[in-house]
């Protein structure tokens, strides 16, 4: 049987959009990025929830935009 593997955040680039907060979360595995509004009131929470429900967002392109956070994750 094999088991999903948690894709887990590697960055976090914040945008104030119009009517909210926009987060683009790049993670450690895939060719995808993910873009979401920020709709809780932590920013952490907020990053899990675009990373599981945001849209896909071009990897290449995320790279190139400014880093708000960068996570750091123990074996």
């Amino acid at each position: 049987m094999s088991t999903n593997v948690e894709n887990k955040p590697k960055q976090v680039t914040w945008f104030n959009g119009c009517g909210g907060r926009i987060g683009i979360v790049v993670g450690e595995n895939g060719e995808h990025a993910y873009i979401g509004m920020a709709l809780k009131h932590d920013e952490d929470d907020d990053v899990d929830h675009i990373m599981k429900y945001g849209a896909k967002f071009p990897l290449d392109a995320a790279l190139l935009l400014p880093v708000s956070k960068h996570y750091t994750h123990e074996s």
